[in-house]
């Protein structure tokens, strides 16, 4: 395969490069040296898009971003203690670019311009962090790299050539009115902002408000696995989004778009709601692998969308020497997100204790997310079974000793009753006593006996772990 613009080659890939396919050559010349070359034309808007989802997921990094027509500018000088110095970051942001599915050059430098050029060049060395070590490195830079920091007119760009030097030292060695007569002064203004002896003004990249991006897949999805390998990229984004913007994620969106064809299908929609909001990406992608992995694909998708439906303020989270009760808590609301993810939310409750004395009264069930009312309940001076029954089950009664009977067992009374009358303001009326039971087994149980035409009935209503 080729890019091809203006009739001329501008990319390949290795298998063509390997059949003669060289950058510059007329599209005719490339196609009469490999007829099955695939020439495709390049698509501005398409690298636009890249360049831009590129520099969104290095929004984790830094906030100091800088958009250019082939590539990401970072400033990270504020970010080099917050990572562990330059060797981490440079890690991470190869990682993050790597993960992107971008074949990039990397450069480092006191200087953007000089970041650029050291990125734009074929030396093996382009990381300097010192202004010494980046003069020395530019130095060695050859002219043919020029272009990417300077727009030059045709007959300039000649002129360029014709001069005799091969690096950009070389250049710099002239006479600089001479080369401001023959080049321009725009050459030697991009050459100062290299080298740090010219300001280099930029126009930030802002965030746009609302998170939605897409991503058309190569291949199609048949599987879980596919589609968490095609979601990692968009969640990369999706976090730098949310470290620029300062947001922690509540309710994210994913649309999966299947074939449009004869037998269309309409895109499936999956939501997964977090129980405490986050911008950790381990977790994002944990809690899509297990809602991919338990829902059947109607057809096969060719492209997925992510959206952030909801989303809350998030400044971070203070650094600390010691751990803190804090931890548990984060991770046990990590767990709780991932059994919904698992199990769905329908199956995943809470309980919220309510203020009625009656127990099957005294609690109900809520999502992980939902709020609970903020009113004080006072807690029963006695201890209650979390576990109840549905509905109370009855016991029989021992003919001497009156106790109740549960499982073959005569159960033993424990401590005093703690009588319950409450229900005549809904028409639920109950009266009923108490008591703490224990079988021969040693598990305690919760029974009751109604007061009134009921007589000694005994009846079961909970039991205790």
């Amino acid at each position: 395969m080729a890019v091809i613009e203006q009739r001329s080659v501008i990319g390949v890939n290795r298998a063509a490069h390997a059949q003669g396919v060289r950058m510059g050559m007329s599209q005719a010349g490339a196609l009469a040296l490999l007829p099955s070359l695939q020439p495709l034309a390049r698509d501005l808007q398409r690298e636009a898009d890249f360049v831009r989802s590129l520099g969104l997921a290095l929004g984790a990094l830094t906030p100091s971003i800088c958009l250019l027509g082939e590539g990401v500018l970072l400033e990270v000088h504020a970010s080099l203690r917050l990572f562990g110095g330059v060797r981490a970051l440079l890690r991470r942001a190869t990682g993050i670019a790597r993960d992107c599915g971008a074949r990039f050059s990397l450069g480092v430098a006191p200087t953007a311009n000089g970041a650029w050029l050291l990125a734009s060049s074929a030396q093996a060395r382009r990381r300097a962090l010192q202004p010494r070590t980046a003069e020395r490195l530019l130095d060695r830079v050859p002219l043919a790299a020029l272009p990417r920091i300077v727009e030059l007119a045709p007959q300039r760009a000649e002129l360029l050539q014709a001069l005799g030097c091969r690096s950009v030292g070389e250049l710099r060695a002239l006479p600089r009115a001479g080369l401001q007569r023959r080049l321009g002064r725009d050459l030697l203004v991009a050459l100062d902002r290299c080298y740090g002896q010219a300001g280099d003004p930029r126009i930030w990249f802002a965030a746009p408000e609302r998170f939605e991006s897409r991503l058309e897949l190569l291949h199609r999805a048949d599987d879980a696995a596919s589609l968490c390998h095609a979601l990692h990229g968009l969640l990369l984004q999706l976090q730098g989004w949310l470290t620029l913007h300062w947001r922690a994620a509540a309710t994210l969106r994913l649309s999966l778009r299947h074939e449009h064809g004869r037998q269309a299908q309409p895109d499936t929609q999956l939501l997964l709601q977090l129980s405490t909001p986050s911008r950790d990406l381990a977790q994002f992608e944990l809690l899509w692998r297990e809602r991919l992995q338990r829902h059947t694909l109607a057809a096969p998708v060719y492209e997925i969308a992510l959206s952030l439906d909801a989303s809350v303020d998030h400044a971070g989270t203070p650094g600390e020497l010691l751990p803190t009760p804090g931890q548990s808590q984060r991770d046990h609301a990590a767990l709780i997100d991932r059994l919904v993810a698992r199990l769905g939310a329908q199956r995943v409750h809470r309980l919220a204790l309510v203020d009625d004395h009656r127990p099957e009264h005294a609690q109900r069930c809520l999502s992980p997310g939902e709020e609970d009312a903020p009113d004080e309940v006072p807690a029963s001076p006695l201890p209650r079974p979390t576990w109840l029954l549905s509905e109370p089950q009855p016991l029989a009664s021992d003919p001497h000793l009156g106790r109740p009977i549960h499982a073959g067992q005569t159960l033993r009374l424990i401590g005093r009753a703690e009588r319950i009358e409450a229900g005549w303001f809904d028409g639920a009326l109950v009266c009923r006593d108490y008591h703490l039971a224990e079988g021969e087994d040693h598990r305690l149980r919760w029974v009751f006996r109604e007061r009134g035409d009921t007589g000694d009935a005994w009846f079961l209503h909970g039991v205790f772990g």
